[in-house]
């Protein structure tokens, strides 16, 4: 039997951001029960001092900075030197990049001229060159699975990195954005990414239908929208998740984020407790009786 998974909990930050303070945020985390912060940076020009202060008042609350997110374009080498120099010695592992837009909807679609295999291959050379750079700055770079962009699934992931040390570049899993755009059973998705999955992120979603669209010279069409819910109540199954995880072999954070209240010390809590709930109640491996979906 494999030893039992070890998960810790951090918060993302950016839905505080312009509305809370450093130290405030802090305080919220401590006092939910976080054992670590995924912080979110705001503009370059300040990033060298505002991750130095995140690090200092992270550390004094007896927290862990988990990594740091919101960094520049993945293709741009010499802005993702400036947004790895301003936190390389400041604590936290990872820096999230972003990656290339394809297009969120249909709308975006349409007004897409770029074709998705180039930016695809764009995205291959761009994360060669993160993967020298994690060399230098000692960072572990990493793309979200994230709708509407190149990696928006675990198979781009898979595909995109391949051949790239996962200790260098690495994904975001969110399962709740794959409901949006490139969903695998969680279990598929853990175990194709395999060691490039370097954290996760969790939240939830419910779909509402808005308006219905028709007129003369088109279809009648459904038009819908998602909905942020709390973690136990949307369409995202958190106990097939940590399944999932466990079946990947998985180990390390989950970085709760897009809260539905303001009371967040209460909502991060509860959510904290029902993520531990979901992930004592997932098993470890496949159970029997096992069914033979497969002849070979």
């Amino acid at each position: 039997m494999k030893p039992a998974a070890q998960f810790r909990y951090s918060v993302n930050t950016n839905i505080f951001k312009n509305k809370l303070t450093l130290p405030e945020i802090v305080e919220i985390c401590r006092q939910a029960g976080a054992d670590g912060i995924e912080w979110g940076l705001g503009s370059l020009e300040n990033a060298p001092d505002e991750a130095r202060e995140m690090q200092k008042l992270t550390r004094e609350a007896g927290l862990e900075v988990m990594g740091f997110i919101n960094a520049g374009q993945m293709w741009k080498t010499d802005l993702i030197r400036q947004w790895s120099a301003a936190v390389a010695d400041c604590g936290g592992a990872t820096l999230r990049v972003a990656h290339p837009w394809f297009a969120w909807d249909y709308q975006e679609s349409l007004h897409q001229p770029d074709n998705y295999m180039e930016l695809v291959r764009r995205s291959a050379q761009a994360i060669r060159s993160l993967a020298e750079l994690s060399k230098e700055y000692h960072i572990r770079y990493v793309l979200e699975t994230h709708s509407g962009s190149v990696a928006a699934d675990p198979w781009a992931v898979r595909h995109l990195m391949a051949d790239i040390d996962p200790s260098a570049v690495g994904a975001i899993y969110d399962p709740a954005n794959t409901l949006l755009e490139g969903f695998i059973r969680p279990r598929g998705a853990c175990e194709l990414m395999g060691p490039h999955l370097a954290y996760v992120h969790a939240k939830n979603l419910i779909f509402v239908p808005t308006s219905i669209h028709a007129s003369v010279d088109t279809p009648r069409r459904q038009h819908w929208k998602m909905q942020r819910t709390f973690l136990d109540q949307g369409m995202v199954d958190f106990v097939e998740v940590f399944f999932a995880l466990k079946c990947g072999n998985y180990q390390g954070w989950i970085s709760l984020e897009e809260f539905v209240t303001t009371d967040y010390v209460r909502e991060i809590s509860e959510g904290i407790a029902f993520l531990k709930q979901c992930a004592a109640a997932a098993p470890g491996e496949p159970q029997p009786p096992f069914k033979a979906f497969n002849q070979w």
